[in-house]
């Protein structure tokens, strides 16, 4: 995790009007049919489609927003917790992803600017 990336391992505490969904990253894979999918748990707020995550770094490029073009409901065997898979419209490489968003970090999504929830 890189100083200058703004998904961190601690959630921030965060307005409940900013919040679109606080998610705890599970995993990120590739699926033949999905792309680039992140695997997560809600933990707070809810998750959807259209919703933009806070800048991150990915790789060497300057920091960037990505949006969420489907969140898939999973079941989980594991907690009872919600998780999801996230989608995103323009998706990163795999590893960049990873590298950005290792398990246990927070993601936060927000509504685009000029939309409300």
């Amino acid at each position: 995790m890189t100083g200058s990336n703004l998904a961190g391992r601690t959630p921030p505490m965060v307005a409940a009007a900013e919040l679109g969904a606080e998610i705890e990253v599970h995993n990120v894979i590739a699926l033949s049919s999905h792309g680039v999918v992140l695997i997560g748990h809600v933990r707070a707020g809810v998750a959807r489609a259209g919703q933009v995550t806070r800048p991150l770094v990915l790789g060497h490029a300057a920091a960037q927003r990505l949006e969420v073009s489907s969140v898939e409901r999973l079941s989980s065997l594991e907690t009872s917790d919600a998780a999801v898979g996230l989608v995103f419209r323009h998706p990163p490489h795999l590893e960049e992803l990873r590298r950005a968003l290792p398990q246990g970090s927070f993601l936060l999504l927000e509504q685009p600017e000029g939309t409300s929830a």
